[in-house]
């Protein structure tokens, strides 16, 4: 028989063991049974033709039953298959099955009735000396193929029999019933490779790593637990993996009679805890321990622990005291500076311990000297300035008191830093002298310029140091940090300073009356010594360079193309190449735009009437203007300039909005200036405008409507009807000698009721019209005059 054919007949028989055994557990979770299938380790069998003889571990099939064979002989056989049980040692077994597949049978019309007995252990059993039959076996069980393929045999009770016995291996025979051992049409023959299908459990192992707030490990002592949450932890291992319950028994020492179990779930292989806070009371000492469940099987229970219960905190802050930095007064100590703390209990019993750290950070933790005992620490600061050093008393069970803060002055411990010279320029060496604060003594400084990598400089013999800095950078601070090594080792605080350096500034004559298109002469200074050219740069332009003259100037003219603030950048660069500080002036160039007054219309304000001319006056502070060209309304215009150079131009407005005049300025030589803006404001020369409808009309109704005149000059009015829908025409009205005007208009017939609007205005000689008035009101159509309906008959 193929292992394809013995697989399938392991699986069938294993999916059989799994479907026999399944039940229902609700107090916990069933039992996740191992399922497994053992080869037979070996076979035999015996023949009565041969009865002295053993065929152990014969090649092909192993006959069971009687076969006849051509010289008339017949051989009544038994087999035997031998399985290895050792994997069955500490485990509790809940099902074994044992499967073969048939090989030949003589009649398929015959019964199966091979029966299968577990027997006395037997290596080599012969016809004349077999094993003794003890057990036999629930079965078979056979499909209708022929032959037939995993015929299953239940060997439950056989294999427990072979357990209890204390059996290694246990044996099998295959045989036939007395009746028809010796009938040949019953002989059949076997694979000898049976299978051996077990099912079992194993329980859970003791568990290990006892816990009690997953840090505490089980020991001869109790753990001290505090409020909040407790947890017990253990790790328990199933040897099959399960997923099972681990049970805890927990009881007050002076009360075992009070225990109390509890279970929750593990996984099979991993850390199980249970928090047991609701359970504890204060000031008790308990005992617990722990087990694992897999279904109706348990582990041993673990080796006993024991806690205590402390709910309550220490009533009282710790006392903070130091006779190294005084809590009021004067700073003390310095940066680096060790100073000794101590802290006392306050008078609390069961303190322990001590937190603290600087600035309300528990960052360290110390232990009393004895239960309710001082603490002494030492703080070394790391800074100088106001600082407080924060306390928490702690007793046995962690459990914290409320906070000391200890408030403390350190005292400044920099070094100081003297350079010389006390004036020096860029490319100059500067020696800069370190001494120690006070008497703290030196050994040795750590510098660093501009946040550079620090550089250690020896301390002589005076505790002194000297360092020689050549600055050749203007961009850079050259900030010196320096901090001292003190006698103890400590870093000091921090000195130093800012190298006092001449960066060669150059300074930049700048003329007061700059202006636009005239050029402007600068002059320029160098004081960096060995200065050999200035490079400048307008606004923020291409830079120029130029020598320095003899006398370390240069002047430099620039003609401004705009008016306003405009920035100077100048540097000077000596003949080693080291570029001074730049100096960023800032200049304001006067514009050459012309001043544009009028005296009928002022500048931002409400001038005269709409159509009204005004005169606008053209002048300049810059000599040699020739002309002025003026845009008003879109038309650009050049009138020349008088001999004073002056001009000017009457304008006329012709509506009430914002007017606008642009004017440059024409030179003599062709130039032109930078353009001036005026605005101003018309005032409205709309003639009033009253009719006697505000209230509303009606077709046919006469309005009669008055104009009382604003516009100089009047010489006509004018006026127009309309509705929604129409437009009238526009009239004339001459005014009469007052200058005011009467007309009057008949309403239009309308089929709704609909909004009549009328709108005037008056005129100059010339024609020029004024801004509008207007007025309008609803006409209503009287209902008699509509058409009526006709009703339906």
């Amino acid at each position: 028989m193929g292992s394809k054919v013995r697989a399938a007949a392991v699986f069938a028989v294993t999916s059989a063991l799994l479907a026999a055994g399944a039940a229902v557990v609700t107090a916990a979770p069933a039992a996740a049974s191992t399922i497994t299938g053992i080869a037979a380790g070996s076979w035999a069998y015996v023949d009565s033709a041969a009865p002295r003889t053993s065929f152990t571990d014969p090649a092909g099939d192993v006959p069971v039953g009687a076969h006849t064979y051509a010289n008339g002989v017949t051989h009544v056989s038994k087999s035997y298959v031998t399985f290895d049980l050792s994997a069955l040692r500490g485990t509790r077994l809940e099902r074994a099955g044992v499967s073969v597949d048939e090989t030949t049978v003589a009649d398929c019309s015959a019964p199966r009735t091979t029966e299968l007995w577990l027997t006395d252990p037997a290596k080599k059993p012969t016809w004349n000396n077999q094993p003794a039959e003890l057990v036999e076996a629930g079965g078979p069980i056979v499909d209708t193929s022929c032959p037939a393929r995993g015929v299953f045999w239940n060997a439950t009770t056989a294999v427990q029999n072979a357990l209890d016995a204390g059996r290694k291996t246990a044996t099998f025979a295959l045989r036939l019933p007395d009746a028809q051992q010796s009938d040949p049409k019953s002989g059949r023959a076997y694979d000898p490779h049976a299978t051996l299908s077990i099912s079992y459990n194993r329980a859970p192992l003791k568990p290990v790593q006892l816990t009690v707030d997953t840090t505490h490990a089980c020991a001869a002592k109790p753990v001290v637990v505090g409020p909040g949450s407790t947890s017990l932890g253990a790790v328990i291992t199933d040897p099959d993996g399960d997923f099972g319950q681990a049970e805890w028994a927990l009881w007050p020492v002076d009360h075992p009679d009070q225990k109390t179990t509890l279970q929750n779930y593990f996984s099979g292989n991993g850390a199980v805890s249970v928090d047991v806070r609701d359970r504890l009371a204060d000031a008790t000492t308990y005992a617990w321990q722990v087990r694992g469940l897999d279904g109706p099987d348990a582990g041993p229970w673990s080796a006993v622990c024991k806690l205590t219960t402390d709910f309550v905190p220490p009533d009282k802050p710790p006392v903070v005291s130091s006779k190294d930095y005084y809590e009021v007064g004067l700073g003390t100590g310095g940066t680096g500076v060790p100073g000794s703390f101590t802290f006392a209990a306050n008078g609390v019993p069961d303190v322990v311990g001590y937190y603290y750290g600087l600035f309300g950070s528990p960052r360290d933790h110390v232990a009393a000297t004895h239960k309710g005992g001082p603490a002494t620490v030492t703080v070394v600061p790391d800074s100088s300035g106001p600082q407080y050093l924060s306390v928490w008393s702690v007793d046995a069970a962690g459990t914290w008191s409320d906070r000391t803060d200890y408030r403390f002055w350190v005292a400044a411990n920099g070094p100081s830093m003297t350079c010389a010279p006390a004036h020096a320029y860029l490319g100059e060496t500067q020696h800069c002298t370190f001494a120690p604060h006070g008497t703290d003594g030196a050994s040795g400084y750590v510098y660093s310029i501009d946040g550079e990598p620090e550089i250690t400089a020896p301390a002589g013999p005076d505790h002194t140091a000297t360092i020689d800095v050549t600055p050749s950078e203007a961009t850079k601070p050259y900030y010196v940090t320096v901090r001292a090594r003190m006698g103890n080792g400590n870093l000091s605080g921090p000195g130093g300073g800012q190298l006092p350096i001449d960066r060669g500034l150059p300074v930049v004559d700048v003329p007061a009356d700059a202006m636009v298109g005239k050029p402007v002469v600068f002059t320029l200074h160098a004081p960096l010594p060995g200065s050999v050219t200035f490079t400048y740069d307008w606004d923020y332009g291409d830079p120029v360079t130029v020598p320095v003259g003899p006398d370390g100037t240069a002047r430099v003219t620039i003609v401004p193309d705009s008016a306003y603030g405009h920035y100077l950048d100048v540097h000077t660069t000596t003949g080693a190449g080291l570029v001074s500080a730049t100096n960023e002036v800032s200049v304001q160039v006067a514009s050459n735009e012309p001043t544009v007054t009028s005296t009928e219309y002022p500048e931002g304000r409400q001038g005269g009437y709409v159509t009204t001319p005004g005169t606008f006056r053209f002048s300049s502070s810059v000599p040699g203007v020739v002309g002025y060209t003026y845009t008003y309304r879109g038309s650009a215009v050049t009138v020349p300039a008088g001999p004073d150079g002056t001009a000017s131009a009457a304008l006329t407005p012709l509506s009430t909005d914002t007017q606008y005049l642009e004017v440059t300025s024409t030179f003599a030589d062709g130039t032109v200036s930078e353009p001036a803006y005026y605005s101003f404001h018309p005032r409205s020369a709309a003639p009033p405008l009253t009719c006697d409808a505000d209230g509303g009309a009606q077709p046919g109704q006469v309005v009669h409507c008055t104009l009382t005149p604003v516009q100089p000059g009047l010489a006509v009015y004018g006026y127009s009807v309309r509705t929604w829908s129409t437009t009238g025409p526009e009239v004339a009205v001459q005014p009469a000698g007052d200058g005011t005007a009467a007309f009057e208009f008949t309403v239009p017939a309308l089929p709704e009721r609909e909004l009549l609007s009328v709108t005037a205005w008056s005129a100059n000689a010339a024609g020029q019209r004024s801004d509008t008035s207007y007025t309008s009101f609803y006409v209503t159509p009287d209902p008699a005059s509509l058409p009526r309906a006709v009703r339906a008959s």
